[in-house]
């Protein structure tokens, strides 16, 4: 298996032409990070990493962490496949979250996770528009005397965040797609502050009139959108959804299924198990197709740039 640092933006395309492609998850590239000790390491599951975006999952065993703390120069976006996680930002806030919940956490803003749980924990993310700079891990790590914790040595030096922190506590409506939880431009502003987005704090709306499908934005801003769709069950034959097409790259990934991906236009489909993925280049003309008896789930991942 490659090293992390060998596909970045080139997987699962080394030669950089993209197009729709199903992503099993055996296909899955695997790697620890950092790579350099085992025992302050995620397991993590490369699954897209192109120019515009990067969808992964990372496993952290039973009371670990990664270490040390981690930055990107984009907005990261989480969906918590088996929790529970408690994310830890440099600034002073510990988000406790529960399996199907989501986080935001805008360019910039310095993480780190912790299991303090008895099972091991899973972590759907997806980082835009460009997740890694030219150092990995980064260059510069902040200590912990320049971090927010219980009694830390120089909590009194660091930032105030309770006047940084965006209230996020109200109903949405479809006016606030493009800026859930908060505004992306302003969430980038130093000094950043994270949002737990829980299962009843996501944007709810609704795509489709004649054949409603059920969306939930976890984060949703001007570098990408995030969440899941919801496709219910035919009645007779099966459930379609209307036909959607978006500007960025971007990539499906099955919660529970299966589910069928349907290229209009190419007049082909593929079925998606649970774990497996699928990337949908821009300007992509798709629907999804639920078969079963049962609703299907899945999230989505799209760049907006």
């Amino acid at each position: 298996m490659p090293k992390l640092i060998d596909i970045l933006t080139k997987f699962p395309f080394s030669d950089g032409k993209k197009y729709p492609r199903l992503i099993r998850k055996e296909e899955y590239s695997t790697a620890l990070y950092p790579p350099d000790n085992a025992f302050t390491s995620d397991n993590t599951f490369t699954i897209v990493s192109t120019d515009t975006f990067m969808l992964g999952i990372y496993e952290l065993g039973p009371g670990g962490a990664f270490d040390p703390l981690d930055i990107h120069p984009g907005d990261e976006f989480y969906y918590i496949l088996q929790g529970p996680i408690v994310q830890r930002s440099g600034n002073g806030q510990f988000a406790w979250l529960e399996t199907g919940d989501g986080l935001f956490m805008p360019q910039e803003a310095w993480h780190k996770a912790h299991n303090f749980s008895d099972r091991k924990v899973r972590v759907l993310y997806f980082i835009t528009p460009k997740a890694w700079g030219e150092d990995i891990p980064p260059a510069y790590i902040p200590s912990d005397e320049e971090t927010k914790f219980y009694k830390g040595p120089n909590n009194d030096k660091l930032p105030d965040m309770r006047n940084v922190i965006k209230a996020t506590a109200r109903q949405g409506c479809t006016d606030d797609i493009g800026s859930w939880p908060v505004d992306g431009a302003e969430a980038r502003r130093y000094p950043q502050a994270v949002y737990a987005v829980r299962d009843c704090d996501k944007l709810n709306n609704i795509h489709g009139t004649k054949h409603p499908m059920l969306l939930r934005f976890i984060g949703s801003n001007d570098f990408g959108h995030f969440g899941e769709f919801i496709l219910p069950a035919g009645g007779y034959g099966p459930r379609c959804s209307e036909e959607d097409c978006h500007e960025g790259d971007g990539a499906i990934y099955c919660i529970d299924g299966p589910v069928t991906i349907n290229l209009i236009k190419m007049q082909e489909s593929f079925q998606l198990c649970p774990g497996d993925s699928f990337f949908l280049p821009a300007g992509t003309h798709y629907q999804l197709v639920n078969f079963e008896d049962h609703p299907v789930k899945a999230v989505f991942a799209i760049t907006a740039l």
